[in-house]
């Protein structure tokens, strides 16, 4: 009981304590309840203005104007699986260059039900990049003018939205948080500190550990360009396949090889890796730079000059049924690692079916 009294007593006298070093307050801020989570260690009135600001013990700091409304907040708390049904790998606010992008990994059972949007519109341009087994990919482009925010909501299975972070375009007076594409709010990426396939990489306009959908665009294109050269039909974009191309390209990084990391078989492929330093080759156009399956150009050189790989692109022929023995369809995948390293795959597709609706863009763009 002696020690239970000593507790009080000692909780009265700090309370006591803070009391007599803290400014009066106006009858509004007394009644001010801190918006943030995790519990604060201090908190300051300003007399001048009237706000309030709280030192929350996570180290961000939450000002409140005088009617409670929170004008700063540099803690964003993670949302709750138990609460929403989904987590997501980044809670806090962040930074994206111009025309660059930033991606959210989301986690939940029912990947398919998380849907992303910004909550200002004409800021950022909303992709969904791929998905697998109990996560969904999610990808943020800068499109808005240089200091222009729009916050991040989610929604899970129909349910109301949440909103996860603020996103603002790189380059305004206001930019702050995490920075997208080298951490760096100047119009040239970051590189110090990289390594030299890290740098090229990212010199090369790529993004660490971020997939790549314009590369693989300009694959597609150039596979057909020579399938026209000889007489072939094009092939139509898979878009059935675009989130196994996407996937794939991912776990080439983990297990590179035609057998997946779950043990599976991954179907009729053609991979590759790569990284974006130039290199002195010889060949019979002479001694010259060039790159190591580190572009569209050099791998589906690699791939044409392959017999295994150029029977995947090439291979067409009508039986007496009129049936198509060779793919009809074809989905790419280009994923670049937090080391700079380029994985590719092609994912091959036969039969009628794809070719009912036939496109020839990714749609990932």
């Amino acid at each position: 009981m002696k020690r239970k009294a000593g507790r009080f007593l000692s909780t009265v006298l700090v309370v006591v304590m803070l009391a007599a070093a803290t400014p009066a307050m106006s009858a509004s801020a007394a009644a001010l309840t801190c918006p943030g989570t995790g519990g604060w260690s201090s908190m300051k009135y300003d007399d001048a203005t009237g706000n309030t600001t709280w030192y929350m013990k996570d180290g961000s700091v939450i000002v409140q104007d005088e009617n409670g409304n929170v004008i700063q907040n540099t803690q964003t708390a993670a949302p709750s699986a138990a609460a929403t049904g989904w987590t997501s790998d980044t809670n806090s606010d962040l930074t994206v260059q111009p025309g660059k992008t930033y991606q959210f990994k989301f986690t939940a059972a029912n990947p398919s039900g998380i849907n992303v949007w910004m909550g200002t519109p004409g800021v950022f341009n909303v992709t969904k990049a791929a998905t697998e087994a109990n996560a969904v990919y999610y990808k943020i482009t800068a499109v808005g003018t240089p200091g222009a925010a729009a916050g991040v909501y989610v929604s899970y299975n129909g349910g109301s939205g949440t909103k996860l972070c603020v996103a603002t375009v790189a380059g305004g007076s206001t930019s702050s948080g995490n920075t997208s594409s080298g951490g760096s709010t100047s119009s040239t990426p970051d590189t110090s500190g990289m390594t030299e396939k890290q740098k090229a990489a990212v010199e090369a306009g790529l993004t660490l550990g971020d997939w790549n959908h314009e590369y693989e665009q300009e694959v597609f294109d150039l596979v057909n360009e020579e399938r026209v050269k000889l007489g072939l039909p094009k092939l139509v974009w898979d878009v059935n396949g675009t989130d196994l191309a996407q996937i794939r390209a991912k776990e080439l990084s983990i297990k590179y090889s035609h057998t997946r990391p779950d043990g599976t078989h991954a179907g009729t492929e053609n991979i590759g890796s790569g990284d974006a330093i130039p290199i002195l080759v010889e060949d019979p156009s002479g001694v010259h730079w060039a790159l190591w399956n580190g572009d569209p150009k050099s791998i589906v050189a690699s791939w044409m000059g392959s017999e295994g790989h150029y029977k995947n692109m090439m291979d067409y022929e009508v039986d007496d049924a009129g049936n198509v023995i060779g793919a009809t369809a074809m989905a790419v995948g280009c994923y670049v690692d937090k080391e700079g390293s380029i994985w590719w795959v092609q994912v091959f597709t036969g039969g009628k079916s794809v070719l009912e609706n036939p496109t020839y863009r990714n749609p990932l763009l």
